[in-house]
């Protein structure tokens, strides 16, 4: 299946967001921009594409490290935010699926949390290893699971429970690959070797009595449900939520913890 309805949806839940994705969804997956640069062992001179680069932060960090850096992001609006962020860095609209670019230009490829948007995952890691070079490396971030993950454990519960999945687009499975067995598998499949996987603390935080608003402009995926839903089930699921984030109120705020996995593997 190629999900074409769920490709679009994403990609207009991401030109929605694009304007102010640095300040929700970016406070987070921020964190793990260090640790993805360094598993793919970014360098001066290096050639690094950041894909599903969305405001553009992984392709400005490694250019800031002396790097050879573009990015490549399906949502117009994102790839506008991010050549006004870093003028000196080439980024163009294109789909990760079908990177546009030569066999082995690349040293290595970052992808900080764009897997779970992709309609065919096997699709992009093929062609991840297809633009990397010989022994060039892959770095990705993907959100862990529900129950391990606080946050999806209170959020896609009360979806499950209340949202009607009817008219929603048929979508992969948001967490399939979420586990160190499951992304080594995929690498492996793919044409990668020495798949090593580090777990990110990441969390959420939205102040009190905010967080619908807060995650409603932090996730696109979910909005590809919650856009879909009528008013009275909205309540439904915003009520869920709140009954269970009482325990995450510190100091006014909600901190929910939302751990992550960095993964790294060398083309073959």
């Amino acid at each position: 299946m190629t999900y074409e309805a769920f490709r679009f949806a994403e990609k207009e839940a991401w030109d929605a967001r694009a304007a102010t994705y640095d300040n929700f969804t970016g406070q987070v997956t921020t964190g793990a921009i260090p640790t993805l640069l360094a598993l793919a062992e970014t360098a001066p001179g290096k050639h690094i594409l950041d894909l599903c680069c969305g405001t553009g932060r992984v392709a400005g960090a490694a250019s800031a490290l002396g790097a050879v850096a573009d990015g490549l992001d399906i949502s117009p609006a994102m790839i506008d935010r991010a050549k006004a962020a870093f003028p000196s860095t080439p980024f163009e609209v294109g789909d990760a699926e079908t990177i546009p670019r030569e066999t082995g230009h690349y040293d290595g490829v970052i992808c900080s949390f764009g897997i779970m948007h992709i309609g065919n995952t096997e699709a992009m890691l093929k062609d991840v290893a297809r633009v990397l070079k010989p022994g060039g490396r892959v770095a990705l971030s993907h959100w862990i699971g529900p129950p391990a993950s606080q946050l999806f454990r209170i959020v896609f519960s009360a979806m499950q429970q209340f949202a009607d999945m009817s008219v929603v687009p048929p979508a992969p499975a948001p967490f399939a690959l979420s586990t160190e067995d499951a992304m080594r598998a995929a690498l492996e499949k793919a044409g990668f070797r020495s798949v090593a996987c580090v777990r990110l603390p990441l969390m959420f935080t939205a102040p009190a009595g905010e967080f619908v608003g807060h995650f409603r402009k932090f996730a696109g995926r979910a909005a590809v449900i919650l856009d879909k839903q009528e008013n009275d089930v909205l309540k439904q699921i915003y009520d869920a939520w709140d009954s269970q984030l009482e325990e995450y109120l510190v100091e006014g705020a909600y901190q929910v913890p939302m751990p992550a996995l960095a993964v790294s593997a060398v083309r073959e």
